[in-house]
């Protein structure tokens, strides 16, 4: 059970970033990478917490946004 509700969320994690106006356009290669840190984010939250989940993901969003 934990790793379909893992795979899915990680799927709608990635599809959550190309929906809508403000969304991306789709690449096949970025739902990959992005579905990836999904499970990465995941596995995060079910062995430590959603609160390191969350800073993970707003440093990753830090370091792009630095790189760029």
């Amino acid at each position: 059970a934990f790793a379909i509700a893992l795979g899915g969320s990680a799927i709608l994690f990635s599809a959550a970033h190309h929906w809508g106006v403000y969304g991306e356009p789709f690449r096949a290669s970025v739902f990959v990478y992005r579905a990836l840190a999904g499970v990465a984010f995941g596995c995060i939250f079910w062995y430590r917490s959603f609160a390191n989940a969350v800073y993970a993901h707003v440093l990753y969003d830090l370091y792009v946004l630095v790189l760029r």
